[in-house]
């Protein structure tokens, strides 16, 4: 007890200062930083300091550290926190648009802009946009991404639909001078004509840095468009080519052996819209030479308002040979169960998805063409999707919208695949039960059992309305989302 008292005494003899350090003892001089934390003047932490905080925060947390003060929004600058960025642009947000459009457009290097096509003032945010992006030498990747397929002019060009159309292409055509890495078009159809001036430019800047090319289109209006014709060469420069997508009115077999050529090619999109009149198709010697130079890349087809071709596709757009991945087809008008019979024994070893998305026929006629089918008795034939189901080793995603399905047919598939498949989507409008209209609870134990997760068949509200009714909403809205996923690693 003496020892312990005594020692204490000697310690408070000593003393202590403000900064703790021991009295007798030389102090250690404070740096800038000891000073601004010891005064809790937070707001003047020195800007290395506070880019090395940022750097482990994320994008979002960023930005609301930047509230704090005006020193910590200076740093949220720091060219090195914007790599990517994704512009928005819609109506009611004009203010934030202009000022994110005046600060980022100089240090962002990877952008994605998402705006309302079909409102003119957001069209002038667009353009303006584009502009002020389009002196960032710095940039290596733009990507548009449109509410719809089709652009309206801005108002300051109204009634000079043409004249916009083509000083927009020309400020796009700045970009293609950059050494960029992805462009995309976002499927807009005015921009699709001018995609051999895009290709050419980019060739004569750095195309071996070229990685994503988004170049297919949505039409408007797939009777009556104009014709983009793209010289096979044009793609020869692009040697380290990931993801291509093109309209099929520009794919033929020397478009095939050109892309043989890149040799890093993991992805190739072809959107079907109408097929012209002497377009000379593939053969399947082109794509059995395809498939030897590219043995893992994904081969999506695409076909979109294909009022027409969706009755023959099986003639001339599909061959055997093709590496088909991924079948999407969206709101043609019509099921060809012909084409669902055929990926079984075509596609055995490649097919991974089936899409065929409709807007329920006014008349409800139409939704029941896959079933009837199958109900004749001339007719003995097992359901086309469940056969997909059972031979197509790699099948992980099946969507019907718009037609009937049988319930017994729903769990077969599920019985097929488990829980291999990721992904299965039908309306409980359009399940056909043994018991009556309303979905059984047991097949959605059932089938939540067999995928080892939550399932259950989608409900009216959870549709788009224009798959509901074709006069309700607008089926871009739709498709746009699902068409341009695909240019996604």
């Amino acid at each position: 007890m003496e020892l312990r008292s005594q020692s204490r005494k000697t310690t408070q003899s000593m003393g202590n200062d403000n900064c703790g350090c021991l009295v007798g003892w030389p102090k250690a001089k404070k740096s800038k930083t000891d000073q601004v934390v010891s005064s809790g003047n937070w707001a003047q932490l020195p800007s290395v300091i506070l880019y090395d905080v940022f750097s482990f925060l994320s994008q979002k947390d960023r930005i609301n550290a930047s509230s704090v003060c005006r020193n910590w929004r200076h740093v949220i600058f720091h060219p090195n926190f914007w790599n990517e960025f994704t512009f928005t642009i819609q109506a009611g947000q004009h203010e934030k648009t202009k000022y994110l459009s005046r600060t980022l457009s100089s240090l962002v290097k990877n952008a994605v802009i998402k705006f309302d096509s079909l409102t003119p003032v957001c069209m002038t945010e667009f353009t303006a946009l584009l502009q002020n992006l389009s002196t960032n030498t710095k940039l290596k990747s733009l990507m548009l991404e449109p509410s719809h397929c089709r652009l309206v002019e801005p108002v300051e060009y109204c009634f000079d639909t043409l004249n916009y159309f083509s000083n927009l292409s020309e400020i796009i055509k700045i970009f293609c001078n950059f050494p960029l890495e992805k462009f995309s078009i976002g499927g807009c159809e005015e921009l699709c004509q001018f995609v051999p001036q895009y290709l050419e430019r980019l060739s004569n800047t750095r195309p071996e840095q070229v990685s994503i090319l988004g170049l297919a289109s949505v039409k408007d209006d797939p009777s009556n468009y104009l014709i983009c014709e793209v010289d096979a060469v044009l793609f020869s420069a692009f040697r380290n080519l990931k993801i291509l997508s093109i309209d099929y009115d520009a794919l033929c077999d020397d478009v095939l052996d050109t892309l043989n050529g890149a040799e890093n090619l993991k992805r190739l999109i072809v959107h079907v819209h109408g097929v012209w009149f002497g377009h000379p198709g593939t053969s399947n010697e082109a794509w059995a030479k395809f498939k030897q130079v590219h043995p893992t890349c994904e081969f999506r087809l695409t076909l979109i308002h294909a009022y027409e071709e969706v009755f023959h596709m099986e003639n001339g757009i599909l061959q055997i040979q093709m590496p088909l991945t991924h079948l999407k087809v969206f709101f043609c008008e019509h099921i060809n169960v012909d084409v669902l019979n055929l990926l079984s024994s075509w596609y055995p070893q490649t097919l991974r998805s089936i899409m065929w998305v409709d807007s329920r026929s006014p008349d409800l006629e139409g939704t029941w063409d896959l079933v009837n089918r199958f109900r004749d008795a001339e007719i003995n034939e097992p359901d086309p999707l469940v056969m997909a189901a059972w031979l197509c080793t790699k099948l992980e995603e099946v969507v019907l919208l718009g037609y009937k399905y049988y319930e017994e047919d729903l769990v077969a598939i599920a019985r097929l695949r488990g829980n291999t498949l990721k992904n299965l989507e039908v309306a409980s409008e359009d399940i056909i039960s043994n018991e009556g209209c309303k979905i059984p609870t047991n097949l959605i134990e059932e089938m939540s059992k067999i995928f080892d997760r939550p399932w259950a068949p989608l409900k009216s509200s959870e549709l788009h309305p224009v798959i509901c009714n074709p006069t309700d909403g607008d089926s871009d809205e739709y498709l746009q989302p699902k068409v341009l996923a695909d240019l996604h690693l």
